[in-house]
C-alpha cells in the first residue's frame, strides 16, 4: 500500500487561501479539523431542506462563524426540492450559472486551493457539485493563469467500501484530542444531523473520525458509461412505494447535465456574469 501523506501544519499552510464547496449544509462536519485550521471560504449549493422544507443553513452558518471561516457568495441559494426538479427536467442552465458564479468568486478571493464533495454515486447533488468544482477551477485557472489545487472529500465511499482505497494522492489530517472533542461537540450541536452523527459513532467508533482525508483530483474523468448509482436504485424503491412520482436516473438526467458542465468549462469564457438563481 502506498505511503500516505500527512497534513502537517506546513502542508495546511501551503494550501493558501482555501475554498470548501459542498452540495448540502452539514458536509463541512466531515472535515471540521480542516475547517478549523484553514478557515476557508465555504460554498454550499442547497439549503439542505430535503423533503421536509426546513433549511439547515442556520446551523452551518453558526458553525462557520464559531471556527472563523468565511461564507462564500454561493450559499444555499436553492432548495433541495428545486435542485432535484432541475435535475429531472433537466435544466443545465441553472448549473452553468452556478459554475460561473463559483469561478468568479474563486478569482475574486484569490483562492489557491479548493476542496469539496467527491463523485460517489450516492447522491446526485454531491456528484454534480464535484462537476461544478472541477469546471469552476478549470475556468478560474484559465482566466487568471494561476493553478488552483483541487481536492475531493468523500462522504460515503470509504465507509461503504474499504479504507484500502486511500492512496498516495491522499492527504490525511490527524486530529489531536482537543480538536477531535471540538469536532464531536460541533456535530452534537448541529440539531438536524445529531441522530445521524450518533448512528455513525455507534457504527464506526469515535476514533474513526480522528483522521480527515483530502484526496487530490489529478484528472477530470468523464461520466461513467455504465453502472447504476445508489441514488438511482434508491429512487426506484421510493417510486415503487409511492413516496416519489419519479426518480433521478443517471443516464437520462445526470449525464446530460455533467456533459453540459464539461462543455461549458472547456469553452472560452470572456466574462463571468453575476449569478441570479431562477429556481427556489
Amino acid at each position: 500500500m502506498p505511503t500516505l501523506s500527512a497534513c502537517t501544519a506546513e502542508r495546511l499552510a501551503a494550501f493558501g487561501r482555501l475554498a470548501l464547496v459542498v452540495g448540502h449544509p452539514g458536509h463541512e462536519l466531515k472535515v471540521f479539523g480542516v475547517l478549523s485550521e484553514c478557515k476557508p471560504w465555504v460554498y454550499i449549493l442547497t439549503d439542505g431542506s430535503g423533503r421536509h422544507g426546513t433549511s439547515r443553513l442556520p446551523s452551518t452558518e453558526k458553525l462557520i462563524q464559531i471556527v472563523g471561516a468565511q461564507r462564500g457568495e454561493l450559499f444555499g441559494l436553492i432548495s433541495d426540492i428545486a435542485i432535484y426538479e432541475a435535475i429531472l427536467a433537466p435544466r443545465p442552465i441553472l448549473f452553468l450559472q452556478m459554475v460561473d458564479r463559483l469561478a468568479a468568486s474563486l478569482i475574486e478571493h484569490e483562492i489557491d486551493t479548493v476542496a469539496g464533495d467527491a463523485t460517489e454515486g450516492f447522491n446526485p447533488t454531491h456528484d454534480i457539485c464535484r462537476a461544478l468544482i472541477d469546471a469552476a477551477v478549470e475556468i478560474a485557472t484559465r482566466l487568471t493563469g494561476k493553478p488552483i489545487g483541487n481536492y475531493e472529500v468523500r462522504l460515503t465511499g470509504w465507509e461503504r467500501k474499504s479504507e484500502l482505497e486511500h492512496d498516495d494522492q491522499c492527504l490525511h489530517l490527524r486530529l489531536d484530542d482537543e480538536l477531535l472533542s471540538r469536532k464531536f461537540a460541533a456535530a452534537e450541536q448541529y440539531p438536524e444531523l445529531k441522530d445521524e452523527v450518533q448512528r455513525s459513532v455507534e457504527h464506526f467508533g469515535r476514533e474513526y473520525f480522528r483522521t480527515e482525508c483530502l484526496r487530490r483530483v489529478s484528472e477530470i474523468a468523464p461520466p461513467a458509461a455504465s453502472g447504476k448509482p445508489f441514488y438511482e436504485s434508491w429512487g426506484e424503491q421510493q417510486v415503487a412505494k409511492g413516496a416519489y412520482k419519479s426518480g433521478i436516473r443517471f443516464q437520462q438526467h445526470v449525464v446530460p447535465i455533467l456533459d453540459k458542465i464539461r462543455e461549458h468549462a472547456a469553452s472560452a469564457v470572456p466574462d463571468l456574469p453575476e449569478y441570479s438563481p431562477t429556481e427556489r
